[in-house]
C-alpha cells in the first residue's frame, strides 16, 4: 500500500512539474514556434491533453515540418484521450504534410468518406505494427478492401486487427483505451464475418458471428446480420428467433426497421402468410405516422448541430418532450460505440477545465481557459453532428423499409388469394415442433419459457413447421 502510495505521489508530483514547466515555457505568451511546441509537450506531461489541442493544431497548420520524436510521442497520448474526431476538421492539406501515423490515419479516413479508395489505402499501408494506432488503421483497411470488393484482402485485414487489438489491449494501462480496442477488436471479428458472408460461406460466417461477446458494445447490431445469415442458410426459424431478441426489454434502444422486413421476409419463405401479413400491418400502424414527425423534425432543425447536441443533452437530463419516433432514434445513437466514445471525451474535457480553473493565476492560464472554451465548444459541434447523421439515418431505414414493405404487402395479398382456392386446410396443421429446428455445434437447445434471460438473448429459435 505504501509503495502505492508513493507511486501515486511521484504522478502527481511529475504532473505539477510539467504544467510548472509550461508556465515559465509560456511565459508572457509572446513564443516562437519551437517554444509552442516545447509547452504543448509540457501540457501533455501534465495531463491537460484537451487544454494542448488549439495549440496541437496550430503547430501542424504552421510548421511544414514532420512531427518530431517527442511531438509525435505527446500527441500519440493526446490521441488516447481526447480521440481523432476533435482533429479530423484539419484541412487535407496540413494533415498532406504530416508523415504521423495519427495524422496519417485521420487523412485516410477522410479520403475513404469522399470514395478515394486507394488513396485512403496509401496513405496507411506504412504505418508500423507496433504504433498504438495500428490496430485501427487495420481495421480501417479492412472496411476499405471490403468496399472495393476485396473480401478475401478484407478478412486478412481484420483478422490482423483482431491480433493487434488484443495485444494493444493487454499492454495499455488506461482503462478508456483498453476499452476502445476491445471494441475495435469486435468490431474486427464482425469484420470476419461480413468477409465470409460476402463470399457466401454462411455456415463459417455464422460461427464468427458467434465469437463475439454478449457483453460488447458490438453485439446487439450483429443480431440482425446473424439472422440474415441464417435466412441465406434456410434456417428460417433461427433467423426468427435470432430477431425476436430485439423484444426484450433490455433492448429498447434498438431502433431497426429492417427487423421488421426480415421478419416479414422470412415467414413469406415458409408461406405463413398470416403472419407476413401482420408483421406489415403492424409496421405500418407503428411507423408510418411516425417516420413523417422524424422527417418533420429534421427539416425544422436543418444543420444547427447545437440543437441536435442539446436535444440529446435534454434527453440525458429527462427534460424535454419529444414524440417517441425522436426518443428511440435517440436512444440507439447513445448506445453507438462511437457516439459514447465522442461522449466520454467531452466529459474528460470538462474534467480538465475544472481541474485547469484550479491553478494559480497566469498568462498560460488565462489562454488555456480560452481553449478549453474552444474544445468544448468543438465537442458539442460534433456530437451534435453525429446525432443529426444518426437520426437522418434513422429516417433513411425507415424509408428503405417501407419500400420492402410496400413489395411485401403485394406478395401477400397474391397468395392469400391463392390459399382461396386450395382444399387443403394449411391453418389446421402444426405450428410448432422442436423438430423444426436447425442447430451447429456452438448451439444448444433449451426451451423458451416466454420470458427473456440475459445469457439466452441471441441463441432464441422458433420451431415452426414451413407451410408452403
Amino acid at each position: 500500500m505504501f509503495s502505492k502510495i508513493l507511486v501515486l505521489g511521484l504522478m502527481i508530483s511529475t504532473a505539477h512539474a510539467s504544467y510548472e514547466e509550461a508556465v515559465r515555457t509560456y511565459g508572457t505568451g509572446s513564443i516562437a514556434l519551437s517554444g509552442h511546441r516545447r509547452t504543448v509537450i509540457e501540457l501533455v506531461k501534465g495531463g491537460y491533453y484537451f487544454s494542448a489541442v488549439p495549440w496541437m493544431k496550430d503547430y501542424l497548420v504552421k510548421s511544414g515540418a514532420n512531427l518530431d520524436g517527442d511531438l509525435e510521442d505527446a500527441m500519440d497520448s493526446m490521441l488516447a484521450v481526447t480521440g481523432v474526431k476533435i482533429f479530423e476538421s484539419l484541412p487535407e492539406s496540413v494533415l498532406q504534410r504530416s508523415r504521423s501515423a495519427n495524422i496519417r490515419y485521420i487523412l485516410a479516413k477522410r479520403l475513404f468518406k469522399k470514395g478515394k479508395f486507394q488513396e485512403a489505402l496509401n496513405e496507411v499501408k506504412s504505418v508500423r505494427d507496433n504504433h498504438p494506432a495500428y490496430p485501427f488503421v487495420s481495421n480501417l483497411m479492412g472496411v476499405i478492401e471490403s468496399e472495393m470488393g476485396n473480401a478475401k484482402k478484407a478478412e486478412e485485414h481484420f483478422r490482423d486487427c483482431i491480433r493487434s487489438s488484443k495485444k494493444m489491449a493487454s499492454d495499455s494501462d488506461l482503462a478508456g483505451q483498453k476499452n476502445q480496442y476491445l471494441t475495435n477488436r469486435d468490431y474486427c471479428v464482425a469484420g470476419v464475418a461480413r468477409s465470409e458472408y460476402v463470399e457466401k460461406k454462411y455456415t463459417q460466417a455464422e460461427l464468427s458471428y458467434l465469437d463475439i461477446p454478449k457483453d460488447s458494445f458490438v453485439w446487439p447490431e450483429i443480431l440482425f446480420e446473424e439472422a440474415w445469415t441464417s435466412y441465406h442458410l434456410k434456417n428460417y426459424n433461427r433467423t426468427l428467433g435470432k430477431l425476436i431478441s430485439y423484444k426484450a426489454p433490455v433492448f429498447d434502444f434498438v431502433f431497426k426497421p429492417e427487423t421488421e422486413v426480415l421478419k416479414a421476409m422470412t415467414y413469406m419463405k415458409m408461406c405463413l402468410y398470416e403472419d407476413a401479413k401482420k408483421t406489415t400491418d403492424d409496421f405500418y400502424n407503428n411507423y408510418l405516422e411516425a417516420s413523417k414527425e422524424l422527417r418533420s423534425s429534421l427539416l425544422s432543425m436543418g444543420k444547427n448541430y447545437r440543437s441536435y447536441y442539446n436535444l440529446m443533452a435534454d434527453m440525458d437530463a429527462n427534460e424535454g418532450r419529444r414524440s417517441q419516433i425522436i426518443e428511440q432514434s435517440l436512444r440507439s445513437i447513445k448506445k453507438d460505440p462511437a457516439f459514447i466514445e465522442m461522449k466520454g471525451s467531452l466529459t474528460a474535457a470538462v474534467s480538465e477545465y475544472n481541474k485547469l480553473r484550479k491553478q494559480n493565476q497566469s498568462s498560460l492560464k488565462a489562454n488555456l481557459l480560452k481553449n478549453m472554451q474552444t474544445v468544448l465548444d468543438e465537442y458539442r459541434s460534433i456530437i451534435g453532428s453525429y446525432v443529426r447523421a444518426g437520426m437522418v439515418s434513422k429516417y433513411s431505414e425507415l424509408y428503405t423499409a417501407f419500400q420492402g414493405m410496400s413489395y411485401i404487402k403485394l406478395e401477400v395479398l397474391a397468395q392469400r388469394k391463392d390459399r382461396l382456392y386450395q382444399t387443403e386446410d394449411v391453418g389446421s396443421k402444426k405450428r410448432g415442433d422442436v423438430k423444426y429446428i436447425q442447430r451447429n455445434d456452438k448451439q444448444y437447445f433449451w426451451t423458451f419459457n416466454g420470458e427473456f434471460w440475459a445469457d439466452e438473448l441471441g441463441d432464441y429459435v422458433f420451431a415452426l413447421r414451413s407451410e408452403c
